[in-house]
């Protein structure tokens, strides 16, 4: 079977968990080009990637270069621009999380790759992590019952790089719970189901960061259950950093300290195979574009879950509950 060829599109620190899945996926995937602004940086993550193709304007590459799809590794504000030129010159999309800032984004996006029949797939990695898919898996086959109530938490003391972009709440389109909630938000749509009403509180009193460094969420879903999600980007030695609480009707599954499955004859430790989930969310794209299949984490269901996040700023702003649909 032919490989991937792929373009790598951003080379800073957010790309750094990506290279290494590029390089765990070399029977499948082939990095032909790479591309950043500053072009030191590109040059470097070549030289990573072993690819002598270097560029500094994506929009360049993806007229000349030798690539079948792009994994954009970019600001927030730039994925919409960056994903609409790549499907316009008929490019497979591989584009980190979230997929955009507004809804409007979003759509463009989607109906971009849909028109130009390319493979679109958002990076949620978090539900290509082994001990996640094994929670979907458990709550599938009925273990605990339907959730009644869930709780997913992270607790970070989060230092990028002095003048990064992240730090820029109009590039980054917020704070914390636009950078780590949406991992946060994805995965309870995805263990729970859609989200009929949320309302979130959050705060921005340190200097790092443009926007909010924390935010506690209120979540209910149309099933019934209730949810919380708590980011906090400035929490020195935390006692875990995602945190996973789902209780059902017959039980419960948590993953502090392993991933546990809990019920009337008590705890069960659930043993979950070392994959790096990088490499296992590329692998899956590389799938879907060679299988012409629709990805888990496709930019349909990438929209719900930045709907969610936004509507969770509206209650911020305004102080009330939001419902969604």
């Amino acid at each position: 079977m032919p490989k991937l060829r792929i373009g790598l599109v951003g080379c800073g620190f957010h790309a750094d968990a990506h290279v290494a899945g590029l390089l765990g996926t070399r029977e499948t995937i082939d990095v032909t080009a790479v591309c950043d602004i500053d072009q030191g940086r590109a040059e470097q993550r070549a030289s990573e990637l072993d690819t002598p193709n270097v560029f500094t304007d994506y929009e360049q590459m993806l007229a000349t270069a030798n690539i079948d799809a792009v994994l954009l590794c970019l600001p927030h504000l730039i994925h919409a621009p960056a994903t609409i030129a790549a499907a316009r010159a008929g490019k497979h999309v591989l584009v980190e999380k979230p997929i955009a800032t507004t809804l409007e984004d979003a759509d463009a996006m989607i109906t971009s790759a849909e028109a130009a029949d390319v493979t679109f797939m958002v990076a949620h990695n978090q539900r290509f992590l082994p001990a996640h898919q094994r929670i979907k898996q458990l709550l599938d086959d009925g273990s605990i019952g339907s959730v009644e109530c869930a709780r997913a938490d992270h607790n970070q003391d989060f230092r990028p790089p002095e003048g990064h972009w992240i730090l820029d709440a109009s590039a980054a389109g917020g704070g914390a719970f636009i950078g780590y909630g949406v991992h946060r938000i994805d995965l309870l749509r995805w263990y729970v189901g859609e989200v009929a009403e949320i309302a979130h509180f959050q705060r921005g009193r340190n200097e790092r960061f443009g926007g909010e460094s924390t935010s506690v969420t209120i979540l209910k879903f149309e099933s019934g259950a209730i949810g919380e999600i708590t980011i906090n980007w400035v929490v020195r030695d935390p006692p875990w950093m995602d945190m996973i609480y789902l209780y059902g009707e017959k039980g419960s599954i948590h993953n502090i300290g392993g991933l546990h499955v809990v019920g009337e004859s008590g705890s069960t430790q659930v043993e979950t195979p070392v994959r790096d989930p990088f490499t296992l969310q590329l692998e899956h794209f590389a799938e879907s574009v060679m299988n012409r299949t629709e990805p888990l984490t496709n930019g349909r269901d990438a929209r719900r879950t930045l709907e969610v996040c936004l509507a969770g700023y509206r209650s911020a702003e305004t102080g009330r509950v939001i419902r969604l649909g």
